[in-house]
């Protein structure tokens, strides 16, 4: 099963387990699953993002940390530039 699978709106389930505020989906699609979690939405937002927007800094917290350990596949150029994105916005905290 594809656990990066997209909706309509180009967002995955880290999206909306991340705007809703559900931590133990968060956590078991991060280790268990080893989802990317910097998938950008047709809006360009991420999953940090959506927690942010909806004040679960809790979740916002468990991606942050998650970013650290995360390498991402060699077909991927996104991490790299999505961490730099969740550093400088780190700083707005």
């Amino acid at each position: 099963m594809d656990m990066e699978q997209r909706d309509y709106d180009s967002r995955t389930a880290l999206h909306v387990a991340a705007a809703e505020g559900h931590v133990d989906v968060v956590k078991f699609l991060l280790e268990a699953c080893k989802v990317n979690p910097f998938p950008k939405d047709r809006w360009n937002n991420t999953p940090m993002d959506e927690a942010l927007h909806f004040g679960h800094h809790d979740v916002f917290k468990i991606l942050q940390e998650y970013q650290v350990q995360y390498t991402p596949s060699e077909d991927s150029n996104n991490g790299k530039e999505n961490r730099t994105v969740h550093k400088n916005l780190d700083g707005l905290l």
